[in-house]
């Protein structure tokens, strides 16, 4: 049995409730996405536990989906229009004060509270949250401008909607302005074609190579798209993907969570 710390008020018991009602989530969101043509993949955390565990890492209490550029807003209509009715789209026009670059569909027969962040708590929606990140294919070369543009827009945005202070405010766009000058010095001309993506807000890629043709993946007792190389994917975001960390730092993403079904 893999091991991993406890979190006073997050039983382990509770964590195996709250991936088995992010499961039933994912299996809602795909099936919409899958009878629309509109594809997708597992991304991040959620892809490395369909490779190593076929399933949920152990430890982990949220779910990511890649959705790309082209078919993102058609993607979102249909999600607006077809989910279920306990689960809610959460995004700019759903959510007054929105800030992510990407949209949510939030659980609403539970209610959590993410010590790490707490910003994400400003939003009227407290449930369970499936991420439906956005990939942009660009040209390699161009990957450092487009995260320091949805950087610029991502600190002008909260900002604007009473979010952070003016010192904060002031401190994150000379951080940017500093990222954006090192980044002129370090110009590519690598024309490669890859998918730039946001999580973090740091420089994140795959190559679109390793991506197509999409192939099916278990994930407990259901199968998800993901890429056509997951392991090369993997490999560059992780490293050595298939070893687990080490204890301490078998971190869960929510620090409560109350389940009402």
């Amino acid at each position: 049995m893999i091991d991993f710390p406890e979190v006073p008020g997050y039983p382990k018991e509770t964590l195996k409730k709250v991936q088995g009602r992010l499961l039933e989530m994912a299996k809602s969101i795909c099936s919409i996405l899958e009878k629309n043509d509109i594809p997708y993949m597992l991304a991040l955390g959620t892809l490395l536990g369909a490779v190593r565990h076929q399933g949920f890492i152990p430890w982990d209490d949220d779910f990511d989906i890649f959705i790309f550029d082209d078919v993102y807003e058609d993607a979102i209509k249909c999600l607006r229009k077809e989910l279920p009715s306990n689960l809610f789209l959460e995004d700019d026009l759903s959510e007054p004060l929105y800030f992510h670059a990407w949209a949510h569909v939030k659980d609403l027969c539970s209610e959590v509270e993410n010590e790490a962040y707490p910003h994400d708590g400003v939003y009227a929606h407290k449930g369970l949250s499936v991420d439906l990140y956005r990939a942009q294919q660009i040209e390699k070369k161009d990957l450092s401008d487009y995260i320091n543009e949805q950087n610029k827009i991502y600190i002008e945005r909260r900002k604007s909607k009473g979010l952070i202070s003016d010192k904060e405010y002031n401190d994150r766009m000379f951080k940017l302005n500093e990222n954006i000058r090192l980044s002129e010095k370090e110009k590519c001309v690598d024309t490669t074609k890859i998918y730039g993506f946001l999580t973090d807000y740091k420089c994140k890629f795959m190559y679109v190579s390793d991506i197509f043709p999409l192939k099916k993946y278990v994930f407990e007792d259901a199968k998800f798209y993901g890429p056509a190389d997951a392991k090369s994917v993997l490999k560059k975001r992780y490293g050595n993907f298939m070893d687990f960390p080490p204890f301490e730092k078998r971190i869960r993403h929510y620090s409560h969570v109350n389940i009402y079904f």
